[in-house]
């Protein structure tokens, strides 16, 4: 059986990139021996970033051989139903083509919902249109019946449906009435750029950033739902305590979304703009420095319920504070505060500094990274038996 693996999202992105590119690796190495996996991206800077993990990968141009004018008509089109049409029949043509027989799409993905003869096995990471409906980004201008049509159209047709937890399974079993033993709760894992083989030294990267060790890190694109205002307000409380140095520092990394420039206006009202680093999108060999440089990772985000960061820092060995309505995730290996309440970030952020405070959140958080693994290894093997499955059914037919 040969299996393509199907990458559509940019780098920029972040832990959505860095959690497809793990499902990459990961069948590749649960299954590569027994079938042939196949990886393919729509973005052609992504084929670099695939080979530094030594992953060979195909360029995979949705718009073929289209004239110029063609494409730019078809991309001011892209959310009308017949541009994402056209743009999943030429991908899973060349599927077929490259004798494909079975998609999988390691990101939320529309193309599926178009596809007409090749099966599939497709990812859910959130349900937060439903979960949190008031964020323009999954509410606005269409996205919330958008992402409805393709929840609903997309998943009961999947050969299998990989999710990041049980707690996410439950939430699309009764949302979207899907068969229950067609879903696999597939926990996060850190990105595999973050091992110190794919990383820079601390003290160039951090001197390239002009930063020193102690400060609050929060790698997160600023999209509203990441909640960076709450993180401002905290540090405003923290500067009015005695206990705490006024040089106390806050890191933010990540692309700009749409909400960068609000947080920076809220900076300045709150009086913290000296105490926040604005950092970017980060290359990916920078990371792991900025996690050890760090005095504590925090994550005040409303969106789950699961991410990527949590496990990160554990991964690194730093404590973190995280926001308490996502707590199911991490267990007792995190502070956690109210993602309404900036009091409690401010409280978590103080208790922090505390070297017993975070020395055991450190050894909580190497034990709870050692239990999602085992409960990702089980996972693997269920894996592995819905895509025996699926082989032994697709010898039925040419």
């Amino acid at each position: 059986m040969k299996i393509g693996i199907l990458l559509e999202n940019p780098i920029q992105v972040g832990g959505g990139f860095n959690q497809a590119i793990n499902a990459i690796v990961q069948l590749q190495r649960i299954i590569g021996k027994q079938h042939e996996v196949v990886a393919f991206t729509t973005i052609k800077a992504n084929l670099q970033h695939l080979k530094r993990l030594g992953v060979p990968a195909e360029y995979l141009p949705a718009a073929g051989r289209l004239s110029r004018i063609a494409l730019a008509v078809l991309r001011r089109s892209i959310r009308k139903e017949i541009g994402k049409a056209w743009m999943a029949n030429k991908i899973e043509n060349a599927l077929l083509k490259a004798g494909m027989d079975l998609g999988y799409f390691v990101t939320h993905s529309s193309t599926p919902n178009y596809f007409r003869k090749l099966n599939y096995v497709t990812t859910v990471l959130d349900l937060c249109h439903r979960d949190d409906l008031e964020f323009p980004e999954v509410s606005s201008e269409g996205r919330f019946e958008e992402r409805e049509r393709h929840f609903s159209t997309c998943l009961p047709r999947a050969v299998a449906v990989l999710v990041a937890s049980h707690q996410l399974l439950k939430r699309i079993v009764v949302r979207y009435g899907v068969d229950e033993e067609r879903m696999i709760a597939m926990p996060f894992e850190p990105s595999p750029f973050l091992s110190e083989a794919h990383s820079i030294d601390r003290t160039a990267v951090l001197g390239n950033y002009g930063l020193r060790d102690g400060y609050y890190f929060y790698p997160a694109q600023f999209w509203p739902h990441k909640n960076h205002i709450r993180i401002l307000e905290a540090i405003s409380l923290l500067k009015q305590k005695a206990a705490v140095n006024s040089d106390i520092r806050v890191v933010f990394s990540g692309a700009d979304s749409g909400n960068l420039a609000w947080i920076k206006q809220q900076a300045q009202r709150l009086g913290v703009s000296d105490n926040v680093t604005f950092l970017g999108f980060v290359p990916v060999d920078h990371m792991r420095a900025l996690y050890e440089g760090a005095l504590a990772v925090v994550m005040s985000t409303y969106f789950g319920p699961t991410n990527l960061p949590p496990l990160e820092a554990w991964a690194v060995g730093r404590p973190l504070i995280y926001s308490a309505h996502l707590n199911e995730q991490v267990g007792d290996a995190a502070l956690f505060a109210d993602a309404n309440d900036a009091e409690q970030w401010a409280d978590a952020m103080l208790r922090i500094r505390d070297p017993a405070v975070a020395v055991d959140l450190i050894e909580k958080g190497r034990k709870q990274l050692k239990a999602i693994d085992t409960e990702r290894l089980e996972a693997e093997t269920l894996f592995v038996h819905r895509l025996e499955q699926f082989a032994q059914r697709r010898k039925c037919w040419e």
